[in-house]
C-alpha cells in the first residue's frame, strides 16, 4: 500500500509517498481502507518537529481519514464490513492507504455523511469543544476568532452561524474576510489593515466579546484581555505567533473589573476520557448527518501533491481544508 511519510522533519519537500506493508488488525482494533484525508495545521506541527506528540520516525504523517472497514480485530464488536467511518487520532499515522487503529479512535459515520466532507468533522470537533467545552460559560452572545479562514477557524464561524452566535472573524486578508463573511461571519477584522482592538470595540460598542478563541498568542497576547467582555474567556488552541512577553497574570488583575478568563485548550485533554471523545463526535457528526453545517473545502488534491498541499498551508493561502484522496 501507498503512506505519506517523513524521514526528517523540515518543510513540505520531506514528505514522499512510499510503498509500505498493508497492515493487519490485532485485538481491539479494526481495518480502515481510506477513502479521503484531512490536512491541516497539526500536519505542520508534525512534519516541523514541533508537535507535542511526536512519532519516531520515519513516520507516516497525518491525524485524520475517512474510509469503510476491510476487517474487524478480535474483541471488536461495534463495527461492521463495508461500515463508513472517520479514524481521529493524533500523532500521525493516518495517510496510508489502510490503517489498523484502535477501534476507540474510530466513528461510525451515517449514510447521509459525505466522506470527502467527514475529514472536516475533527476540526468541528475541536471548533465544538471551543464553543461549548473550553469556557463552561454560558452560551456566548458574540464570539471572536482569528485565522478564521483556516480549518478550525471556519468550523466556528459555521457553528456559530447555526447556533446564532454573533462571530467576529480575524483574518490577514480582504478576500480571506470575504470568504468568511461568505460562511456567515457576523463581522470580520482585517488584521492586515485594521487595529484588532479598536475594531473589536467598535463591533461590540465597547463591550467586548464573550468568548476569544485564539491561535496566535504571540507577545502582545495581554492586550487581548482588555477586548473581553465581563466574565468574558479567552481560549488559546495554538501559539503560532510565539508566547506572551508579558506577565499574564499581572495583565488579568490589571482588568480585574471585567473578571477574565484565560483557557489553553487541547483535544488531548480527553485522551484519558474516551466517553467524553465519543459524546463531543456525536453531537458534530448529527450536524453533518442532517446538512446543518457547510464545512468550506479549499481544494481535493491526490495524495501524490501532499507535498504541493503542505506548501499551500505554508504559504497561508487556504481558506477551509485540504483534501486529499488515496
Amino acid at each position: 500500500m501507498r503512506s505519506i511519510q517523513f524521514r526528517r522533519t523540515g518543510g513540505p519537500e520531506v514528505l514522499e509517498v512510499v510503498e509500505t506493508l498493508k497492515p493487519s488488525p490485532g485485538p481491539g482494533q479494526v481495518l480502515v481502507k481510506a477513502h479521503a484525508f484531512g490536512v491541516g495545521k497539526p500536519d505542520v506541527l508534525l512534519r516541523t518537529g514541533v508537535y507535542k506528540w511526536m512519532p519516531p520516525l520515519p513516520a507516516v504523517i497525518g491525524n485524520e481519514m475517512s474510509g469503510r472497514i476491510e476487517a474487524v480485530g478480535s474483541g471488536v464488536s461495534d463495527f461492521a464490513m463495508g461500515q463508513a467511518v472517520l479514524v481521529f487520532g493524533t500523532g500521525g499515522g493516518r495517510h496510508a492507504e489502510y490503517n489498523a487503529v484502535s477501534a476507540d479512535i474510530v466513528t461510525a459515520l451515517p449514510d447521509t455523511v459525505d466522506l470527502d466532507a467527514a475529514v472536516c468533522i475533527p476540526n468541528y470537533a475541536i471548533a465544538w469543544c471551543l464553543l461549548y467545552e473550553a469556557a463552561r460559560a454560558a452560551a456566548p452572545r458574540t464570539v471572536y476568532v482569528n485565522g478564521a479562514a483556516g480549518g478550525v477557524g471556519s468550523a466556528v464561524i459555521d457553528l456559530c452561524r447555526q447556533a446564532g452566535f454573533d462571530v467576529i472573524a480575524g483574518v490577514g486578508s480582504a478576500e480571506k474576510c470575504a470568504f468568511a463573511k461568505s460562511l456567515g461571519a457576523t463581522e470580520t477584522v482585517d488584521y492586515s489593515a485594521d487595529d484588532i482592538g479598536e475594531r473589536i470595540k467598535k463591533i461590540t460598542g465597547g463591550r467586548g466579546v464573550d468568548l476569544f478563541l485564539d491561535q496566535l498568542v504571540g507577545p502582545d497576547f495581554g492586550r487581548n484581555i482588555p477586548l473581553l467582555a465581563p466574565l468574558g474567556t479567552i481560549v488559546s488552541f495554538n501559539a503560532l505567533a510565539g508566547m506572551p512577553a508579558q506577565d499574564l497574570f499581572v495583565e488579568m488583575r490589571a482588568n480585574l473589573g471585567r473578571s477574565p478568563g484565560v483557557r489553553c485548550f487541547s483535544w488531548h485533554a480527553y485522551d484519558a476520557a474516551p466517553d467524553e471523545r465519543k459524546r463531543i463526535l456525536g453531537e458534530v457528526v448529527a450536524l453533518f448527518a442532517a446538512g446543518a453545517v457547510r464545512p468550506a473545502v479549499h481544494t481535493v488534491l491526490p495524495m501524490d501533491e501532499a507535498v504541493a498541499a503542505h506548501r499551500l498551508l505554508d504559504a497561508r493561502e487556504v481558506t477551509g481544508k485540504i483534501v486529499l484522496k488515496p
